[in-house]
């Protein structure tokens, strides 16, 4: 039986063939540039040729480097794609969630692992609001968009509703009689461009209010802790702020609601459907969604 050349040097081979740099390399594995220079070396030693030619600004595959490639890369895409499937089949239900859904879903989670307490929820949060199955290794996930996408199982959640939010106190110094008085406010972003606000000012034909001014924020769940917090105004959605709004930290000060045509989905692909751990989960959720 042949010995194997290393796996981890062959992982770095793989990871400096698509950067052509030792340098973006070391900092993707997080390891120093000695140390990928060093496990390149014991592979061009283990084949006994190389595998980069070295030029003034970055490297280059040799004619044995192109060959070894393509299977390298099939073989870890194969290894990545059984352990996701194997993962797939623990008990906890691995879910995708945009950080700015967590003070709708939170609840919820809370009342679903109360009454099914053998089936554990594993929360990542992010800030992105797609999700792909095949690289990601989620059973489920919450996605936004204006349709859940193909290929995948969903339920619809609820559609966005957008309205100004903020601090019941900031309406004691500054109050929002009209809403032309967001021009004494200051206003919040949950977006760098100003999209929501400048929709929303549109649709409720406000003048005199310039939405190219105010605080941006990176998310949603940003802007609207901001304006409970009594910086500004935040442009947030009603459906995501009602715990807020029934504790009386957030108040809206106007009854203008924007629907967007956009939704919040649930959504997970056909490979798990069969689990019981995802048709427990989808089956609650669409009883309780409305909750």
């Amino acid at each position: 039986m042949h010995r194997l050349p290393p796996l981890n040097a062959l992982q770095t081979f793989e990871v400096v063939a698509r950067h052509r740099s030792f340098t973006r390399a070391a900092e993707q594995l997080c390891i120093t540039q000695g140390a990928v220079s060093r496990q390149i070396q014991s592979l061009e030693e283990y084949y006994g040729f190389a595998l980069f030619t070295r030029l003034a600004k970055g490297l280059r595959l040799t004619v044995e480097g192109e060959s070894l490639l393509p299977t390298v890369k099939e073989c870890f895409a194969r290894i990545e794609e059984v352990s996701r499937r194997l993962t797939r089949t623990r008990t906890d239900l691995a879910l995708k969630v945009p950080t700015c859904v967590m003070r709708w879903i939170v609840p919820k989670i809370m009342r679903f692992q109360a009454e099914c307490t053998d089936v554990q929820l594993q929360i990542t949060t992010t800030w992105d609001h797609s999700v792909d199955f095949q690289s990601e290794p989620f059973d489920a996930a919450i996605i936004y968009g204006q349709s859940p996408g193909a290929d995948v199982h969903s339920i619809p959640l609820f559609e966005e509703r957008l309205t100004p939010l903020c601090a019941p106190e900031l309406l004691s110094t500054v109050p929002l009689s009209s809403a032309s008085d967001l021009a004494r406010h200051t206003l919040l972003h949950p977006t760098r461009d100003h999209r929501d606000w400048r929709m929303w000012l549109d649709y409720a034909s406000v003048e005199g209010v310039d939405a190219s001014l105010g605080q941006s924020f990176e998310s949603l769940d940003l802007a609207v802790n901001a304006a409970a917090q009594g910086f500004g105004v935040a442009m947030g959605d009603a459906v995501l702020a009602s715990e807020d709004l029934a504790a009386r930290r957030l108040t809206t000060p106007f009854d203008i609601v924007m629907t967007t045509g956009q939704k919040y989905y649930f959504v997970y692909p056909d490979c798990v459907a069969h689990l019981e751990k995802v048709s427990r989960f989808t089956e609650w959720i669409a009883d309780h969604k409305d909750d």
